[in-house]
This record gives C-alpha cells, sequence and structure tokens, in this order.
C-alpha cells in the first residue's frame, strides 16, 4: 500500500486532482456569472457542472496511465524511470496550483467587495417578505364593454395584498403595463422584480360571473394555487377575499396574530349595481384626461347615490372630483368644493379605509396647503396599507415641497423599485436631481425616459432647464420646440429663445401662453419672467399663483431659477405666508 501511494505522488496524480478541482472551480463561478448576463436557463449550468464533474476522473486517469515526456504524451509503461521527467512535472504543477489558487483568491475578494451588484434600476429592491405582481384579468366576457369589471377585480385584489406587511405587492401602473400582452412569465417576473405572479381571468353575464385565478411562481413557472369560482354577482366580494386568502396560504406567509392580520375587505359596496358603478367610475378614473374624469365622475356619483352609505363609493367620488378639478379650463372651486365634502363623508363613514385618507390627504396637500394634516393622512394610509404608493408618492412631494430633495429622492427610488414601469416616478426623480443641481444625473435620466417614449410629457420642457444651465442653448431650443404639452412648450420656447437672444420670439410664445391661459398659467410665467431677469414682475406673477391656489407653488421653494429671490421681502412673505419657512 505504500509503495502504491508513493508511485502515485511520483505520477502526480495527487498535484493534477488538485490543479484539475481548483480549474474546475473557477470554470464553473465564471460560467455562472457569464450565463446570469446572458439570462441563460438552468439546464446550461448544470450541463457544464456535468462536464466538469466527468472529466475528473479521466483526468487523474490520464494521470496515473500517460506521462509528459520531452518528445510528448506516451504511456507511463513506456518510459524509462531513468528518463522519466514527473519530478520536473511536479513542480510546473506545483506552479500552477499557486497561480490557480490565487486566481481562486482574486475572484472571491472581487465577487465579494469589488463586483457586488448595483442596485437595480428596475424591480424591488431585496428586503425580506413576498413579492408578488397582480397581472390584469382577462376579460372574458361576450361584451368588450365589460373590461371595467375585470379591471376592477384585479385592482381590488391588488389592494387586498397590499395591506399585508410581509408582502412586497408590485404597483398598479407595472403590472397594467402588460394588460393584454402574451408576454412569457419570466419577463414579466424579471420586469417588476417579483417572485410571484397572480392572474387570471373573468367572465361577467348578466347577473352571473365566473372567475379563474392562478398563483405562479415566476423561476420555474410551477402552479402554486388555482381556483375557479361561478357564484351570483352578489358574492363578488366573498369571492375576492377568498383568493387573497387562498394566496396567502400558498405563499405560506407567517402573518403575526392568526386571523387579524389576514386580508380582509375593503369597505366593500354590498350593492351590486353600485358596485358596478364603482368599477366604472375607477376604470376612466385611471385612463386620465378631462373626457374621461368627467365619466368618473358620473359613475362615482351613480355609485354613492345606490349606496350612500359607501366608504368606498365616496372616496371615489372625491378622488374623480378632484382629478377633474385639476385639467378643467373652468374654474374649479365648486368641483374642490364637492371632493372636500365627499372625502369628509367617506371618513364619516370609516375611519379606517385606506382610500378615504388618501383622497382627504390630496385635498389638504393641493387644495389647502395644509403640510401638517397631508403628513398625518398620508402616515395614516401607510399604516392601514404599508405598500399603498399614492401615499408614498404624495409623500414624496410633501418633501419635496419643503426643499427636503434627500427624503424626496429616497422615497422615490424606493417606490419606483416596488412600481418600476410608472413613468411618474422617473419624472419625480428627474426635477429632484434638477432642484438638486445634479445636472449630469438629470440630463442623464431625462434622455432615457426619452428613449423609452419620445412623446412622454414635460420631460423635455424639464431637459430646456437643464441644458441651459449647462450652456447648451442649442439643445434646450431642440427640446422646447418638440415638449408636446401645449402650455410647458410655450414656456419652454419663452426662456430656451430669450437665452439665444432671440427676444421676439421669446415674447411671442410668453404672450400666447397668457392669452390661452391666463392665470391658469401663473406660475409658469413667473418661471418666464425669472429667467428673463425681470425679478419684480416674476413676484407679481408668484403672487397672482398664490391666490389662484396655483399648483405651481408646491415646488416654487426648491426650483432652481427661484434660487435668486431668496431674501426678497416679497418671495420671504410668499415664502411665510404658505407655512414653509424653515
Amino acid at each position: 500500500m505504500h509503495e502504491f501511494w508513493q508511485e502515485l505522488k511520483r505520477r502526480n496524480v495527487f498535484r493534477v486532482t488538485i490543479a484539475y478541482i481548483m480549474l474546475a472551480w473557477i470554470i464553473a463561478q465564471v460560467a455562472e456569472l457569464a450565463l446570469d448576463s446572458f439570462e441563460s436557463p438552468p439546464w446550461v449550468m448544470q450541463t457544464i457542472l456535468l462536464l466538469l464533474f466527468l472529466g475528473l476522473p479521466l483526468a487523474v486517469f490520464f494521470a496515473w496511465a500517460f506521462e509528459l515526456t520531452p518528445d510528448g504524451l506516451k504511456k507511463e509503461k513506456d518510459v524509462d524511470r531513468s528518463q522519466s521527467i514527473t519530478h520536473h512535472t511536479g513542480r510546473k504543477l506545483d506552479r500552477t496550483i499557486i497561480a490557480l489558487l490565487a486566481a481562486a483568491l482574486i475572484f472571491v475578494v472581487a465577487d465579494n467587495y469589488l463586483l457586488d451588484s448595483p442596485e437595480p434600476e428596475h424591480g424591488m429592491a431585496a428586503a425580506d417578505g413576498v413579492s408578488i405582481a397582480v397581472l390584469p384579468f382577462v376579460n372574458m366576457s361576450n361584451e368588450a364593454d365589460q373590461e371595467y369589471f375585470s379591471d376592477g377585480i384585479s385592482e381590488e385584489l391588488l389592494n387586498l395584498l397590499a395591506k399585508i406587511p410581509e408582502f412586497r405587492v408590485a404597483g398598479r401602473t407595472s403590472s397594467f403595463t402588460f394588460k393584454g400582452k402574451n408576454q412569457d412569465l419570466r419577463e414579466i417576473g424579471q420586469s417588476l422584480g417579483v417572485d410571484n405572479i397572480l392572474e387570471g381571468s373573468v367572465r361577467k353575464s348578466e347577473d352571473r360571473v365566473r372567475i379563474t385565478a392562478q398563483l405562479i411562481k415566476v423561476d420555474d413557472g410551477f402552479h402554486l394555487w388555482s381556483e375557479a369560482y361561478d357564484r351570483e354577482l352578489d358574492d363578488i366580494f366573498a369571492v375576492q377575499d377568498d383568493i387573497a386568502k387562498h394566496v396567502v396560504n400558498a405563499l405560506e406567509v407567517k402573518l403575526l396574530g392568526g386571523a387579524q392580520k389576514r386580508p380582509a375587505p375593503q369597505s366593500s359596496i354590498d350593492n351590486v349595481e353600485a358596485y358596478n358603478a364603482y368599477l366604472k367610475g375607477m376604470f376612466f378614473y385611471n385612463k386620465s384626461g378631462a373626457d374621461n374624469l368627467e365619466k368618473a365622475v358620473q359613475h362615482m356619483q351613480e355609485a354613492v347615490n345606490l349606496a350612500p352609505d359607501s366608504a368606498l363609493a365616496w372616496a371615489g367620488l372625491a378622488r374623480a372630483l378632484q382629478g377633474l378639478a385639476g385639467q378643467t379650463s373652468v374654474d374649479p372651486s365648486a368641483l374642490l368644493l364637492r371632493a372636500r365634502e365627499a372625502a369628509d363623508r367617506a371618513l364619516s363613514l370609516d375611519a379606517d379605509l385606506p382610500e378615504a385618507h388618501l383622497a382627504d390627504a390630496h385635498i389638504k396637500y393641493n387644495v389647502d396647503w395644509d403640510w401638517a394634516g397631508t403628513e398625518a393622512a398620508v402616515d395614516r394610509v401607510l399604516a392601514l396599507r404599508p405598500a399603498d404608493l399614492g401615499a408614498q408618492l404624495l409623500q414624496a412631494n410633501l418633501h419635496m415641497t419643503f426643499g427636503q430633495l434627500d427624503q424626496t429622492e429616497k422615497i422615490t427610488r424606493e417606490a419606483l423599485a416596488r412600481d418600476p414601469l410608472n413613468d411618474r416616478l422617473p419624472r419625480l426623480l428627474l426635477y429632484t436631481l434638477f432642484f438638486d443641481g445634479r445636472l449630469e444625473e438629470a440630463a442623464e435620466l431625462g434622455e432615457k425616459l426619452l428613449e423609452k417614449d419620445p412623446n412622454m410629457p414635460f420631460v423635455r420642457a424639464w431637459l430646456v432647464s437643464i441644458n441651459l444651465a449647462r450652456g447648451r442653448v442649442s439643445a434646450a431650443l431642440e427640446h422646447a420646440e418638440r415638449e408636446p404639452s401645449r402650455y410647458a412648450r410655450l414656456l419652454s420656447i419663452a426662456i430656451a429663445q430669450h437665452a439665444a437672444g432671440n427676444l421676439e420670439a421669446a415674447l411671442a410664445a410668453q404672450q400666447e401662453l397668457e392669452g390661452t391661459y391666463g392665470d391658469l398659467a401663473a406660475f409658469q410665467q413667473a418661471i418666464i419672467y425669472i429667467n428673463w431677469g425681470e425679478t419684480e414682475t416674476a413676484i407679481d406673477w408668484l403672487e397672482r399663483a398664490y391666490e389662484q391656489r396655483d399648483s405651481g407653488m408646491l415646488i416654487f421653494k426648491p426650483v432652481a431659477a427661484l434660487n435668486e429671490l431668496r431674501g426678497h421681502p416679497r418671495y420671504e412673505a410668499l415664502v411665510r405666508k404658505m407655512n414653509l419657512a424653515d
């Protein structure tokens, strides 16, 4: 046995074995990194590992049976012992092993300390909990106009799951991006940064509804749970709750406290006709645009008429009225008064309804400029539904109003991780970077957004200001002419043409803006005049914007163009009147 052991050493079998194992390990690590980059299927890596494993006995066999000589590779039995150079080969193998060991150490250090993956630009940030997206359920009804119902079911389920602290739920905007697209679930999961997807279909016919739902694990496509429901329409709320309960059970989330932590239905609308009207209202509300918002108000009003004791219906009416007030060309005060009354009614009916507190928060922020009240309402929403992206977005805007840009950026990036395809969030981040003076980062983000959608509103208008701050007047002029939003385009042309020395073109744009929008664009006029260097006129327009409750005043403190007004008595008076003093 001792002689056999010595012969193994003489033939360098041990050295070859060690060198092969180390080389195979390095190959496996590099292959894993490369294949992850190419998003290769798991079987590719499994095949590589199998080949490396099968190669080990072959390497040992060749080390035993063959010897490397100056005349090439020969069978060991054909080599004269006196002419053997295994000791020289052994030293070379020792150096090879040392080199491989050094390479392995370098790889380990680089992998752990130098090549840490950056935070993903899209998808949910790594965190404890279960990540899930609710895709829009497919409308299988014979009538195409029943789409509102399937969308509503999806959104209700999303809201139910978002109440559970242990769940990280992808935002509605991102999930609904895949509506009508027959895309691979693995690709969808990667885009949204989730591990699980809930999808299904809805078929509604008169007073009956058939809902199918299935919970799928993204990485392997396995069904964790599926169920079909054939019910009367008045059982829809029980069906929604049952689906949410089964999703929780399927994902084996250990909910603290048992029953009280299980998802419960929202303050539902017991009247089926009213619930139908509410879903139609939300369908048009989510489409935005003045025409759609008018339809949303009509359907929400119908819902509260049919179910006057439903807090959810009143909250929906408040949201629709306020949305319409922000896009109407007439005096919005009557709409805002109705919105406030609807929000108050919703809160009086159900003080624990997140939608009611969110509607109240928007009115306090956009209309009353009640910052403490806004913060309290937002905090209440997040306590009731920790994953509410609407509350997070309002929270980020509130910090921006006070010029607390670090907090705005932090919250916006967190929201982007959960709703990566929501265009409003990167636009908010763009404004934040610009206000913070990070012009290169802001410009890069703006160009990326335009690559995604060249007609995305307001992005080019902000790139005008960014490029002017960077001294790139020609680029600013190009973006100004191509801005899709009319009032933002006129604003941009007025300041870009003035910077280029084209005073007549700048004045023409300013006058067209005033003639078209009047005091509704008071804040934009202030921005024009401060860029023109006319300080007193700019403050005149700011004061008119304050009287009009112009939404632009919500960002007048951090706006970079207004920095030179700081210390001016009239500017500081506005700061105090808006309760924005430090």
